[in-house]
């Protein structure tokens, strides 16, 4: 197998999956057929501008930004529970639609994930021999694509404003989730097998993480939010 197309094809789907964060924002809320093109709209100029901006930008630059990707997701995980929260608390206690003014943490770029998009557009400009603003618009066209029909599809479904502060919540969690335990994964494999017992501190991390999950779940029913 051609570990070229392989890798290709894994930046692609990556790509797609953030498409569907945001086409999950947009086919929750109450958006309409303009706006939710609008979007995705802006997310294939913004492709365009990084395909045309990949020999302009330094590599330090890059690197300060992928160094500050874990405070910046841990924020934005903070900001998608604290906002489901309310979404599906005003819509479950006061039938108050409020998902208009709250969709955009799932559906507006974040700095990571401008920085995880310009990388996918690098490392396809290094891997074919195209030039580097047709990557951008080729990029921009799947994101296109991917969010028209994603938020189409979630629309016919008719979720309520709950459905996306459910959404939104669940995101936020497993955020915080991959920013735990992804790093002590990775400090796992140090460790030699013939070890008897796990390190504490990895154990610990494991119980705070469980009973963090089970105090979110507890407050959230409490709140009105139903997961």
């Amino acid at each position: 197998m051609d570990l070229t197309w392989l890798s290709i094809s894994g930046v692609l789907m990556g790509i797609m999956v953030f498409a569907f964060k945001v086409g999950l924002g947009c086919g929750l809320a109450s958006l309409n057929r303009r706006e939710m093109l609008s979007i995705a709209s802006g997310y294939l100029i913004i492709s365009l501008f990084m395909g045309m901006a990949i020999e302009l930008i330094p590599e330090s630059a890059l690197a300060a930004t992928l160094s500050a990707g874990v405070a910046v997701h841990f924020a934005v995980a903070l900001m998608l529970v604290v906002l489901g929260v309310m979404t599906a608390r005003n819509w479950n206690c006061h039938h108050h639609d409020i998902s208009r003014k709250t969709f955009w943490a799932l559906s507006m770029p974040c700095p990571a994930c401008l920085a995880a998009s310009f990388i996918s557009c690098s490392f396809l400009a290094g891997m074919v021999d195209i030039d580097p603003w047709r990557i951008g618009a080729l990029v921009g066209l799947l994101f296109f694509i991917c969010i028209a029909v994603f938020s189409t599809a979630l629309r016919m479904i008719k979720g309520t404003p709950s459905s996306l502060g459910s959404a939104m919540v669940l995101l936020g969690l497993f955020y915080i989730l991959s920013i735990l335990l992804i790093p002590a994964y990775l400090n796992s494999q140090k460790i030699s097998f013939l070890s008897e017992s796990p390190p504490l501190a990895e154990t610990g991390l494991s119980y705070l993480t469980i009973l963090a999950l089970l105090t979110v779940g507890f407050l959230g029913r409490r709140m009105g939010v139903c997961l």
